[in-house]
């Protein structure tokens, strides 16, 4: 994965990308929503190979959860899942409400399948 491609769906834009931070990186999307007519990034989940986490609102709390490996064996499964069943939870759990009412579930679910063949390019 060498640059970033982005889905405009659902009342989001998934940006996926591969990050590197230090001797750690993978694949990550950051989920940006209209707020206030400007967007932001609400979400975003880094599948990294060492220490995969997400983020609530990463450019304002920054609230950071890291992934058991132990619950979590596959954590772009496990991102994937969340997209595709809990993202309008987790948007509002970021803080963004009215963003989260935005949200249409079906479209994003209808994405994934192209996103993951991004996040797991040796599988396509």
């Amino acid at each position: 994965m060498k640059e970033e491609k982005i889905f405009e769906v659902g009342g989001v834009q998934l940006r996926v990308e591969n990050r590197m931070l230090g001797d750690d990186g993978g694949p990550a999307v950051e989920v940006f929503a209209q707020v206030d007519g400007d967007g932001v990034q609400v979400l975003r989940f880094d599948c990294f190979r060492k220490s995969p986490h997400y983020h609530y609102d990463p450019t304002g709390k920054n609230v950071t959860r890291d992934l058991n490996p132990d619950t979590v064996g596959d954590p772009i499964s496990w991102t994937l899942d969340q997209l595709k069943n809990h993202l309008p939870e987790m948007v509002r759990e970021a803080g963004y409400e009215s963003a989260a009412g935005n949200i249409d579930q079906t479209a994003v679910a209808n994405v994934l399948p192209q996103v993951e063949s991004i996040m797991r390019p040796e599988a396509s």
